[in-house]
C-alpha cells in the first residue's frame, strides 16, 4: 500500500539503482545497490563474481569525500548464496543524504582486494502516513494521556491517605489540582509532538524537493544556445563554479525531439562566468526537444538538469569535438528492436534472446559493431575515456540514464572513490580502451519500471561518433 503512493523525486531522472561492472584487483565483479525509498533507510547490496575463487565479501559505507570517507564502520559480511556461490547479497543502513560510497573487501584464492562504489544517497519518495495507522497511534496516544492524567489525579487524591480512612473533600480537590495540571502537561506535550512533527516534515519535504531532478531554462539566440539552471532550491545549495570535469567535459547535454525520439544531440557546453553553459549549434532539425544536461557536483553527485526547448530548423557547421548526433526512425511502439543499420552501412546487433525483459533486473546489455561487410568492426578507437556510452529514455520521459561499460557512475564520482580506497593503487578497472577496442559491447544496467524504451548506443569507429537505436518495451 506504501509503495503504490510513492512519489518518485530522483537526482539521475528515474533511475536510483547504481550498476557497475569492473575489477576488484584480481576479480571481475558485478555490482548492484538498490536504494531505499526513504533516508534512513537500508540498500540492498548484490555482488556476482564472474569466476568461483571469490570466497568472502564483505561491505560498508562510508561517504565519498572529506574527513568522513576515511573512517569506515565495521564491514558487514555479505551472505554467498547456497545455490550460486558466486552470488553475493548484503544489506547497508544509508543514514545521510548525499554522495556515498559503498566499499566491497573481497577475499579469495588469488589475495584480498577492494573495490569501492559511490553512491548518490536520497529519499526516493516521502511515504504519507496511512489514514487509518494515524487514527490508530492518535486513540493510543489519547489512551495513554487519559491513563496518565488518572494515575497523577489518584496519586495526589490518595497517595497520603492512610489505609482504610475515608477521602475526604481536601484530598480530592488535591486529586482535581493534580489532574488539571497534568492535563495542562499532557496538552503542551502534544502540542510540542505535533509542532516538531509539522517541522520535520517540512524539513523532509524540502530535502526530498532538493533531491529531485532540478530544473533548467533553455534559450536559444541565434544558433547559440543557452542552459541556464533555474531551480531555486539547487541554486541555493549548488554552485555551478564547483562543478568538476566528468570524461573531460563540466557539462554532457542530451537534446531529444519528441515524441519520436528520432534526433538525439549529445553536446558538451561551455562554463560562462554567469552561471550559464552556451554552445553554438550545429545543423538541427526543427522540433520540440526534452533537455537532460548531466553534471557532477564537487563532492561527486550526479545531476540531470531537465527542461525543455522549441527550436526552428538551424543551419550550422558540423558536430566537432566529442559532441555527436544520432539521426534515427521513430520509436517503434510495436515491436523490439534488436539491429540498427547506420548510414554509411554499419550495423550494431543488440545480443539477447526472446524473453521478455523485466523491471528491476540487473543486467548486462551486451551489443556488437559490424561494418559494412557484417563483419566485426576493426576500427572502433576509445569515446571520451570509454568504450561507448549509452542513454536510454522511456517514451514518456520519466526516465533517462547515461550509462557507460563500466555502469551508471560517473567517472568524476569513480574517481573520487577510488582515491579513498586504499588497496587501490590507481583508479579501478573502468573497462577503459585501449586505442583498438573490441567490436563487443557491454553495459551494465536494470530498467527501473515497465514501459517502452529507446537506447541509444554512442561509439567511435574511424574518427566518426556514431549512434544506434533499439527500442524495446519491459515488463
Amino acid at each position: 500500500m506504501l509503495l503504490a503512493l510513492v512519489l518518485p523525486a530522483f537526482a539521475h531522472v528515474g533511475s536510483p539503482d547504481v550498476f557497475y561492472e569492473g575489477d576488484a584487483g584480481p576479480y571481475h565483479l558485478f555490482v548492484t545497490v538498490r536504494l531505499p525509498q526513504v533516508i534512513p533507510g537500508v540498500a540492498e547490496v548484490e555482488v556476482r563474481s564472474s569466476s568461483p575463487d571469490v570466497h568472502q565479501i564483505a561491505t560498508a559505507v562510508a561517504r565519498l569525500t572529506g574527513a568522513g570517507s576515511k573512517y569506515l564502520p565495521v564491514p558487514d559480511l555479505a551472505k554467498q548464496s547456497s545455490t550460486d556461490p558466486r552470488f553475493f547479497t548484503s544489506s547497508l543502513w544509508l543514514m545521510e543524504y548525499g554522495s556515498l560510497r559503498v566499499l566491497l573487501k573481497v577475499n579469495g584464492a588469488r589475495g584480498p582486494a577492494e573495490l569501492s562504489v559511490p553512491v548518490a544517497s536520497f529519499g526516493q519518495a516521502v511515504l504519507p502516513m496511512p489514514r487509518a495507522l494515524g487514527v490508530l497511534l492518535l486513540m493510543l496516544a489519547i489512551g495513554l494521556a487519559i491513563g496518565a492524567i488518572s494515575i497523577v489525579g489518584a496519586a495526589g487524591r490518595e497517595s497520603r491517605v492512610p489505609p482504610g480512612i475515608a477521602i475526604t473533600p481536601d484530598y480530592r480537590r488535591r486529586g482535581q489540582r493534580a489532574m488539571a495540571i497534568m492535563t495542562i502537561v499532557v496538552g503542551l506535550i502534544f502540542w510540542g509532538a505535533f509542532s516538531w512533527w509539522r517541522v520535520d516534515d517540512k524539513a523532509h519535504t524540502t530535502l526530498a524537493k532538493f533531491f529531485k531532478s532540478p530544473k533548467c531554462a533553455a534559450t536559444l539566440t541565434g544558433n547559440r544556445l543557452s542552459i541556464r539552471p533555474s531551480d531555486r532550491l539547487w541554486l541555493e545549495n549548488e554552485k555551478v563554479k564547483n562543478l568538476v570535469l566528468d570524461h573531460g567535459h563540466i557539462m554532457h547535454l542530451f537534446l531529444l525531439r519528441t515524441p519520436g525520439l528520432d534526433r538525439l544531440w549529445h553536446l558538451h557546453p561551455e562554463r560562462t562566468n554567469q552561471g550559464t553553459f552556451e554552445e553554438d549549434l550545429p545543423s538541427v532539425e526543427a522540433g520540440h526537444y526534452a533537455v537532460f544536461a548531466d553534471i557532477v557536483d564537487q563532492y561527486g553527485f550526479p545531476w540531470t538538469l531537465v527542461g525543455s526547448i522549441d527550436l526552428p530548423t538551424l543551419t550550422g557547421p558540423a558536430p566537432r569535438g566529442d559532441d555527436s548526433e544520432g539521426m534515427v526512425v521513430s520509436l517503434n511502439r510495436s515491436n523490439d528492436s534488436t539491429i540498427s543499420a547506420l548510414a554509411d552501412g554499419t550495423q550494431v546487433v543488440w545480443i539477447r534472446d526472446h524473453a521478455p525483459l523485466k523491471a528491476r533486473v540487473p543486467m548486462i546489455l551486451e551489443f556488437e559493431v559490424k561494418d559494412k561487410t557484417a563483419a566485426p568492426a576493426k576500427d572502433l578507437e576509445p569515446y571520451m575515456g570509454m568504450a561507448a556510452h549509452a542513454e536510454i529514455i522511456r517514451d514518456d520521459l520519466s526516465v533517462f540514464a547515461h550509462i557507460h561499460p563500466s555502469g551508471s557512475a560517473p567517472m568524476a564520482s569513480m574517481m573520487m572513490a577510488s582515491m579513498n580506497t586504499p588497496m587501490s593503487a590507481s583508479m579501478p578497472d573502468m573497462k577503459m580502451p585501449a586505442e583498438k577496442i573490441s567490436p563487443d559491447l557491454s553495459i551494465p544496467y536494470g530498467f527501473p519500471k515497465p514501459g517502452l524504451y529507446c537506447i541509444f548506443v554512442q561509439f567511435k569507429r574511424g574518427g566518426a561518433i556514431e549512434t544506434a537505436s533499439f527500442d524495446t518495451r519491459v515488463q
